[in-house]
């Protein structure tokens, strides 16, 4: 368990980070243009996390993209919003699934990088912290616990994470951290843009800056 009670998925994860890469650098990636207004803000459908974490863990390898759509509808064909969806609703959802796939990759490798650098007293990455407090991972630091939030630097983004905030608990005892990643100069691996030493240096300057002002 972590120091703030949640389960770390971290300890289940049978992959390094450098692993992630070898495994990813020959994945394809596909990004259909479909985007319905419904799927996107007005129906309340199942979480993205749970079957991607279901499958890293149980399988030990990354999904592609497609393993990873064909999982989340198996997850949840009984759900009665799943059921419902019309033909070009599902489509829409497939399209914000495939959306959605390259910012969990990018998490997971980043939670297990963080963990491998040696630098934090504790990282914790586990669904719940997502799905309950809006939470991507925490870090504990010199008895400090930050809350990380990850996205990518665009407008788009940017809007999602203004939304996800107010849809969730807030921890306490916990300051938040804003991480997004600009894809310009980050660490490329074939399809993806990952998080690297450079957001693991902005982290610990963030941190610092918490350090001296509380």
């Amino acid at each position: 368990m972590g120091s703030i009670g949640a389960e770390n998925r971290l300890d289940k994860i049978r992959l390094s980070s450098t692993q992630i890469e070898e495994q990813i650098t020959d994945y394809s990636l596909s990004f259909p243009s479909t985007r319905r207004r419904d799927v996107e803000w007005g129906m309340k459908l199942p979480m993205f996390v749970p079957s991607f974490h279901k499958y890293v863990i149980g399988r030990g390898v990354i999904p592609r993209q497609n393993e990873f759509w064909e999982l989340y509808l198996s997850d949840n064909e009984s759900d009665s919003q799943i059921r419902r969806l019309s033909p070009e609703q599902r489509e829409g959802l497939k399209a914000r699934v495939y959306r959605a796939y390259p910012s969990l990759v990018r998490d997971i490798h980043f939670a297990l990088l963080l963990r491998e650098s040696g630098k934090f007293d504790e990282v914790v990455y586990n669904e719940d912290l997502d799905i309950i407090q809006g939470v991507d991972l925490i870090v504990v630091k010199n008895g400090d616990t930050f809350a990380v939030n990850l996205y990518t630097n665009t407008r788009r983004a940017h809007r999602g994470r203004s939304k996800k905030q107010f849809r969730h608990e807030e921890l306490k005892e916990v300051k938040n951290i804003e991480l997004p990643i600009s894809f310009r100069g980050s660490k490329q691996c074939g399809a993806f843009f990952l998080y690297s030493s450079r957001e693991l240096e902005k982290l610990e300057e963030l941190i610092q800056d918490y350090t001296k002002h509380s």
